[in-house]
């Protein structure tokens, strides 16, 4: 018999892991992109946050997954950290909707739940009603395991060796925190251990008076999920998570001294004890709001100060930010990913800078300088590469999956950029100096005009990518037109100068065309990381 329930309650938590995965996978695709546009709208505030986290964890039905998002998030374009951490109070009460909703007993309404999720993952024609459809599926999941994990219960409440053990947990508060705080940690959800809670509870197998202990540590063992996803990050990142974990550890600590009270007014609010599991969870995030949202703003500061950023210390052509212990979690690597986007945009900006100042001093040395830094940009962005191909050797949504592919769009295009300022500006730079010829001043002036206007073209286009802007993405798409009317016009004003007789144009005739078109060349490449970033964010 015990072999038996202990393949049923094996077998009910496994489905119970598998469905908040699922639910979790699927409401962040339909949902997870419109949930960062309302964590960074403009002019949001504390309580607009607070409101966005609790709507968010009610979506995505786990708060580990609404920080983790955060988590990535904070590695590409960081909100304040006041801000985020009044998401993540939010995230916390949010993830308490779905355990009040599953302890009145609803499972009988498991297949009909089931039946939608697969209606509309099966036959939803647009990706969104699919992703939802598949939400529905994972919460049907969700009541199913809920309903062996009961029969289970009701089993082991026969076996009296098994009721005397987990009745001794009633006694013993703190082994029964420890035993919450490894489940979920386990798990890597606190919604899933509270589902147990109630299964084991609603059948009178686990002790009322080792609800609340379990469930406090439950809550501190969920917060591990983003604590996890944060190492090796940036310190924006690790703010958020450490705030998520220090919150919860000192929100259990505060409930100590109100023990006993609040086992009582658990139980005066209602005798059920499916309910005083989902009450004791409502309760301990919604005290934790209270205490900690006036406190934000010094939370937000304490933590800066214990993790300050961190200057940059990679070699340029090294990674700095992509760990390969994070490529299981890929919201987490994905952020990483972004992170070493941006840094190889600085360095191609850089090289556009030289570039215009070679134009105009004909140095070799500077060509020399730009011809070192596509090097590292090259040997960069190979490492990108390959840790983008293990990353996808791993488990990814097909969101995820359209992210990487954008990304490793984007880096080959910054690449191709790169490697038309060093072998076309460059190459030329290299032999008008060798040779002791210049650019004509006008000719020089053009030139850096239009190389300038290019740049700020690039620069548009990776500011759209850090802030997801599409309609900034749209601006730098429509910016393509002008700059090859922009290209022909310098041409035709080069003619002229050829027509004329200048020394200096007849000389450098070869560069400043090829110099022409190559910066149209990279403009179409910014168009393209912008068409890009469109299509990341539809």
């Amino acid at each position: 018999m015990i072999d038996n329930l202990f393949l049923q309650v094996l077998g009910g938590a496994f489905l119970l892991l598998y469905s908040v995965r699922i639910t979790g996978q699927g409401f962040e695709l339909a949902f997870g992109a419109g949930m960062k546009g309302w964590w960074s709208s403009p002019g949001r505030s504390r309580l607009g946050g607070f409101g966005a986290g609790v709507a968010g964890t009610a979506l995505l039905q786990s708060s580990g997954a609404v920080v983790t998002l955060l988590v990535s998030f904070a590695e590409i374009s960081p909100l304040p950290l006041v801000q985020s951490l009044s998401v993540v109070l939010g995230a916390d009460l949010g993830s308490t909707l779905i355990v009040q909703v599953l302890s009145f007993r609803i499972y009988t309404y498991a297949f009909p739940v089931l039946s939608s999720g697969i209606f509309l993952y099966l036959w939803g024609r647009k990706p969104k009603v699919r992703a939802v459809g598949q939400g529905l599926l994972g919460i049907g999941f969700m009541l199913l395991s809920l309903k062996f994990l009961s029969g289970a219960a009701g089993g082991m409440g026969e076996v009296a060796s098994l009721r005397s053990l987990m009745m001794d947990l009633g006694g013993a508060p703190l082994v029964a925190f420890v035993w919450g705080l490894f489940l979920s940690a386990l798990f890597q959800s606190s919604t899933a251990v509270m589902i147990l809670l109630i299964a084991f509870t609603q059948e009178g197998v686990l002790p009322v008076s080792a609800v609340l202990p379990m469930v406090l540590g439950a809550n501190v063992g969920g917060s591990s999920v983003a604590f996890i996803a944060s190492s090796g990050l940036a310190a924006d990142g690790k703010r958020v998570a450490w705030g998520h974990v220090l919150m919860k550890i000192t929100g259990a600590l505060l409930f100590l001294p109100f023990f006993a009270p609040t086992q009582r007014l658990l139980s005066l609010l209602s005798p059920d004890p499916s309910r005083i599991v989902a009450n004791a969870h409502t309760l301990f995030n919604l005290s934790l709001a209270a205490v900690f949202f006036p406190l934000a703003p010094r939370i937000a500061s304490l933590l800066a100060g214990m993790m300050p950023e961190k200057k940059e210390k990679a070699p340029r052509g090294k990674p700095m930010y992509l760990d390969r212990n994070h490529l299981p979690v890929a919201g987490a690597a994905l952020g990483q990913v972004a992170r070493e986007i941006i840094r190889i945009a600085d360095m191609i900006q850089e090289m556009q800078e030289l570039a215009r100042q070679a134009v105009r001093e004909v140095s070799e040395e500077i060509a020399e300088r730009i011809r070192i830094m596509d090097d590292d940009v090259d040997e960069l962005t190979r490492e990108f590469k390959v840790f983008l191909s293990a990353l996808g050797e791993g488990t990814l949504d097909s969101e995820q999956t359209n992210r990487a592919v954008a990304y490793i769009a984007i880096v080959s295009d910054l690449e191709n950029i790169g490697d038309f300022v060093d072998k076309t500006l460059g190459d030329h730079v290299r032999r008008m100096a060798e040779r002791g010829q210049r650019f004509s001043e006008e000719g020089a002036k053009e030139l850096q005009s239009f190389m300038l206007e290019v740049e700020e073209m690039c620069r548009e286009a990776i500011s759209a990518f850090v802030t997801r802007d599409r309609k900034a993405a749209g601006n730098v798409i429509a910016r393509k037109k002008a700059v090859s009317q922009a290209e022909r016009d310098l041409r035709l004003a080069h003619i002229n100068r050829l027509r004329k007789g200048m020394q200096e144009s007849l000389e450098s005739s070869a560069a400043h065309l090829d110099i022409l078109s190559a910066w149209k060349v990279i403009a179409s490449h910014c168009a393209a990381i912008a068409h890009n970033i469109v299509q990341i964010e539809e």
